[in-house]
């Protein structure tokens, strides 16, 4: 927010008089070392770096919606080995935060609790996720994996034994690193909009009763929206960030052209003059 003379809450103070101009932000920081290794890697790919943004605030821009950022909301990227929260307050983020783990640590345990590679682990993780409702209370325990080809032998699994005993321990822990970090960032009570959960992670089986059970606040999956075409392959939280880079890009790129107005010589340059002698 910005403060002009002492008064708060203005979201845009272009325009009105003032004396005193203050500010209220929040900064986002970062290794330098891991930007520079970053960048240096989508240089090699023949691709040129506009700029860094955080995962939290990407995703957000895909997933949140106004009234979210409004009321407050906290939204929870789920990636492969980091789990990133973004709090909004007011319409703002106000809280950021990176916890270290992510779904590979769900692949991980269930490539050693099925005894099978880490490729056929995702595959049956992703398969779990795409495939099986958490409410569905049918008394088929038994999951056939032939369709999936994968390399071991397995040929079923207890739907119990991987969903009760290896995935809900392991996002019940993730959770409740979320929710500690949600309490000590001080808004704990300022999201009655919940959780928006994100990323890859957000598809694992179970992941959005987990973290409504282990918060105790509502919690939704975030699909990314904003894009328009052929967009099916890409309607998937596990493309929040991505989706939400093109749209903060976009956003940044009318902001400049706003900024570009034309001068009064160059519009005089284009009014077409006639000049008419008197006799």
């Amino acid at each position: 927010e910005y403060i002009v003379d002492n008064q708060r809450g203005i979201k845009d103070p272009i325009g009105m008089a003032g004396v005193r101009l203050e500010t209220d932000a929040h900064l986002v920081t970062s290794s330098s070392i891991a930007v520079k290794n970053i960048s240096r890697c989508v240089n090699e790919m023949g691709i040129e770096v506009a700029g860094l943004v955080y995962t939290g605030l990407a995703s957000a821009y895909s997933c949140l919606t106004d009234t979210e950022k409004e009321l407050g909301v906290a939204l929870v990227d789920i990636g492969g080995g980091t789990t990133s929260i973004a709090i909004y307050i007011e319409g703002a983020c106000s809280f950021s935060a990176v916890i270290p783990i992510g779904a590979r640590k769900v692949t991980d345990d269930l490539a050693i609790g099925l005894t099978v590679s880490l490729d056929s682990a995702e595959k049956i993780k992703y398969y779990l996720g795409a495939s099986l409702d958490p409410a569905d209370k049918t008394p088929t325990d038994e999951i056939s994996l032939t369709r999936l080809g994968l390399k071991e032998e397995t040929k079923s699994v207890s739907r119990k034994t991987v969903v009760e005993g290896i995935i809900r321990p392991r996002l019940s822990e993730i959770f409740t690193l979320v929710g500690q970090t949600i309490k000590k960032s001080g808004f704990a009570s300022d999201i009655p909009s919940g959780i928006v959960l994100t990323g890859g992670g957000a598809m694992t089986i179970e992941a959005s009763s987990c973290c409504k059970r282990v918060l105790q606040l509502p919690t939704r999956i975030g699909n990314p929206s904003g894009l328009s075409g052929l967009i099916e392959e890409i309607s998937s939280p596990s493309y929040a960030a991505a989706v939400g880079l093109v749209l903060y890009g976009a956003s940044q790129q009318q902001v400049v052209q706003a900024s570009k107005r034309p001068s009064l010589d160059s519009l005089v340059k284009k009014i077409p003059l006639k000049v008419t002698a008197n006799k």
